[in-house]
């Protein structure tokens, strides 16, 4: 069977993305300056190739929202916001305990940020619903069960971070547990209450991941825009109790722009658990303009 080789502007387009992505081929230094790519003439110089070349790889850094091209200015890298990291296993690995209330290490017994973060919420928005047939599907009830649904607003030292959604069978408020109708926190944790008020213990969940084009409301919370960098990731986390009853469903939306979701598994050493995403010594120093 015959290999197709690919395009040499796409082996120009993945080292430029490259460089841009470790930072020397970043936004400025702080002081507001943007940071520029180097003329055209200098980067068919240094990798070889045509004027058409060096084209077709500026037009798909281009179209992936990494670079923008001004007449007469030149093609400068677009300013992303400073990547933040999540794990999302946090529970099974004992980063997240119930009860913790260290402020800012961590926005929920299922998620942890690295220290030196601080974490607000808006206030609680609560709604009683007939739960689309899917909400239906994850909790394993009937298809005209209505939920409870608890929605926030969270941010990261002060910038739009993540919306979540979390769903309740209504009848969990008449059986007890009737804080999940109010409009304020639970500063314990929905986990823990539900296990005070109506013995759901979570024993385990399971994460679903998908990425996709935000919607309205999303691109204007996140400030997105319309090019293929602008996409969310959306979180579906559903908990189960000891008897295998779903009893909770958790819908997250991020950024992906600006958030890296981590999983840790078995024997991981602690300062990657610690920070994720800048523990060890993995950092790999970046280029010069001359490569």
């Amino acid at each position: 069977m015959t290999r197709t080789t690919p395009p040499r502007w796409r082996d120009v387009a993945s080292d430029l993305l490259q460089r841009i992505e470790r930072g020397d081929l970043a936004p400025g230094d702080g002081s507001g300056a943007r940071r520029r790519l180097p003329p055209e003439k200098d980067l068919e110089t240094h990798y070889g190739v045509s004027r058409n070349t060096v084209r077709e790889a500026l037009s798909w850094l281009q179209k992936q929202g990494a670079v923008i091209s001004e007449r007469g200015k030149g093609t400068f890298v677009v300013h992303r916001p400073q990547a933040d990291h999540v794990t999302l296993s946090a529970a099974a690995l004992g980063l997240a305990p119930d009860g913790d209330s260290d402020g800012g290490k961590w926005y929920n017994r299922d998620a942890f940020i690295p220290e030196g973060s601080t974490v607000t919420v808006s206030p609680v928005k609560v709604e009683v619903q007939e739960g689309p047939q899917l909400i239906s599907w994850y909790l394993q009830t009937d298809e005209e069960t209505e939920f409870i649904s608890r929605h926030q607003l969270l941010f990261l030292n002060g910038r739009a971070w993540a919306m979540q959604t979390s769903f309740y069978p209504l009848d969990f408020a008449t059986a007890g547990a009737s804080r999940l109708l109010k409009p304020r926190d639970i500063p314990e944790g929905a986990v823990a209450y539900l296990k005070e008020t109506l013995g759901y213990t979570e024993v385990g969940f399971h994460d679903e991941i998908r990425a996709r084009v935000p919607d309205v409301n999303e691109k204007q919370f996140f400030s997105l825009g319309d090019s293929a960098a602008d996409v969310v990731f959306e979180t579906v986390r559903t908990a189960y109790s000891e008897n295998g009853r779903a009893f909770r469903l958790t819908v997250t939306i991020w950024p992906a722009d600006r958030t890296r979701l981590h999983y840790n598994a078995g024997d991981v050493p602690d300062d990657i658990l610690r920070r994720p995403g800048q523990g060890g010594s993995r950092n790999v120093p970046p280029l010069d303009d001359d490569g």
